[in-house]
């Protein structure tokens, strides 16, 4: 089936969101706020401010709150933006065209400068991660200095045309240098490919001449913003309209279009309704429906996602699908039918490292053979490198997929104060048995004194008369005298407790 994409971007001072749509479906989100932009690209004169050797890593102050890891052998892995088409791992690459193992490079020493790029943005508690291996993506290309090597993208397939690319290349290449070329570089000119070369080259020696005047910690040179990102690595011949909604924005993407693809000025449409636009192609919603564990499939059944630290897990469940004719072809239909869906969650939610799928338990082979064939081509359609091994006898499929930076989940949301981020909270009598534990800690100070209970209504009201009885005999029997106070400031699932003896002070459970 065709694909027909669509890219929608809502522009304002504060935040630009570009959304990209299949057959009118969301399935990946961009952000860019201006308090928090990424840093993923940036290249910056560091300080050495800790060597770890036992680990052959470094933390490098650049200039931020958290000083940056650095691994001190990092392998060459070039930065490609949102086209990542190129395979580290090698088996989906020929052999040539993988990066070589990159010269040595020099002892690092505490306190010393260094010239970093960070590779991907602070995540949780931890700081940008850093690399020595710098590389900077073209229209076209990827430049990799300090590296002689030129590769191509394995999404290349037509032998005639790497051979093309490989030779133009090779003829204009310098020593010291690397280039892999990207999809996007397929039928394109070869006084277009040249100029990119030109291009990345003269960014190189700006950056370089920079560099030997800025004072460390400092920033060297800032990687292009979001929209023209998108530009850059996304708007492609597949791409059929390109939603903007800002005056701004709308020029920009005008102005990149007319100097390089005059052709696709039709394709720009200018967003003049006054709804907003993510209300409008309906993407405001489905963000939301994001932020959700659960996820309906179209005939009853669903899909549950579970992000931990250590990986992100997948169930599959039949729900209210029921069949038509066996129990089989029931738990195969909404295998086949949660595919789709469960590709497009990963890559909607941005969600990466290691995946566990949990497949409905299938017993014809034919069916589990189908399923994974299935769930590998559909992978296909996602830009990340993603990796997905055999279904196991449990039913289940790992999978690896290259981490980009937060999830939608990280980004859009933050710990709750009352569960630490656990998702659930203390139930009513859980509550209450706290209040009623530390009562029996106080023991007999509590004799002759006035507890004042203060609990919110609702979780008043949650309370049954048993459980309050039984917390009264308990002060009754340690001589205190207890007042029940509902108030709508208290915090909901903590019960206050205020004890009125001589030198006390409020205390909670």
């Amino acid at each position: 089936m065709e694909v027909r994409k669509s890219l929608v971007v809502n522009s304002t001072p504060l935040e630009t969101r570009i959304a990209l749509l299949e057959n009118g479906q969301l399935c990946e989100l961009f952000l860019e706020r201006t308090m928090n932009k990424s840093q993923v690209g940036d290249v910056y004169k560091g300080r050495v401010a800790k060597l770890l050797p036992g680990m052959q890593s470094a933390f490098v102050n650049i200039g931020g709150a958290k000083d940056g890891f650095l691994y001190l052998d990092d392998p060459v892995a070039p930065r490609l933006g949102a086209d990542a088409t190129v395979e580290e791992e090698g088996e989906e690459v020929a052999a040539e065209d993988l990066p070589p193992p990159p010269p040595p490079l020099p002892p690092l020493k505490e306190g010393e400068e260094t010239l970093v790029q960070v590779v991907k943005d602070p995540i949780g508690s931890k700081g940008p991660r850093l690399s020595r291996h710098l590389s900077f993506p073209g229209r076209f290309l990827v430049f990799m200095p300090g590296i002689e090597h030129i590769g191509i993208s394995r999404k290349i397939t037509d032998p005639t045309e790497r051979d093309r690319l490989r030779e133009l290349i090779r003829c204009h290449v310098q020593p010291n240098e690397g280039f892999i070329v990207r999809t996007a570089a397929i039928g394109e000119k070869d006084e277009d490919l040249v100029g990119d070369v030109i291009f990345l080259r003269r960014l190189w020696e700006g950056i370089q001449a920079k560099a030997e005047i800025v004072p460390a910690p400092g920033l060297v040179w800032q990687d292009l913003r979001l929209l023209q990102k998108i530009m850059r690595d996304i708007f492609r011949e597949e791409v059929s309209t390109f939603w903007v909604d800002h005056d701004t924005a709308y020029r920009e993407v005008m102005s990149f279009v007319e100097n390089l693809h005059p052709e696709w000025s039709n394709r720009v449409k200018r967003f003049t309704s006054d709804l907003p636009i993510f209300d409008a192609f309906g993407i405001e919603a489905e963000i939301d429906s994001a932020r959700q564990p659960k996820v309906y499939l179209k005939h009853g059944g669903s899909i549950v996602l579970n992000q931990t630290e250590a990986l992100v897990s997948v169930d599959v469940n039949t729900g209210k699908f029921v069949g038509k004719k066996d129990l089989e072809e029931t738990v195969y239909l909404t295998n086949l039918e949660a595919i789709p869906e469960i590709v497009r969650q990963l890559r909607l939610r941005n969600l990466g490292g290691i995946v566990v799928i949990d497949f409905i338990d299938m017993v014809d082979p034919v069916h589990r053979d189908e399923v994974l064939a299935r769930f590998q081509e559909e992978l296909k359609r996602d830009r990340n490198h993603a990796r997905a091994g055999g279904i196991s006898e449990f039913g289940l499929v790992e999978l690896t997929r290259k981490r980009t930076g937060p999830s939608l989940e990280r980004l859009l949301t933050q710990p709750c104060p009352t569960c630490s981020g656990a998702g659930r909270t203390p139930s009513p009598e859980t509550c209450l048995l706290r209040a009623y534990r530390e009562l029996v800690r106080l023991g007999e100070r509590l004799r002759g004194a006035e507890v004042r209970l203060i609990l919110h209504p609702d979780l008043a009201a949650s309370l049954n008369q048993e459980s309050r009885e039984g917390l009264m005999q308990l002060a009754h029997l340690l001589g205190a005298r207890i007042t029940w106070l509902e108030r709508t400031d208290a915090p909901r699932h903590v019960v206050v407790m205020d004890l009125q003896t001589a030198g006390s002070d409020s205390a909670s459970a």
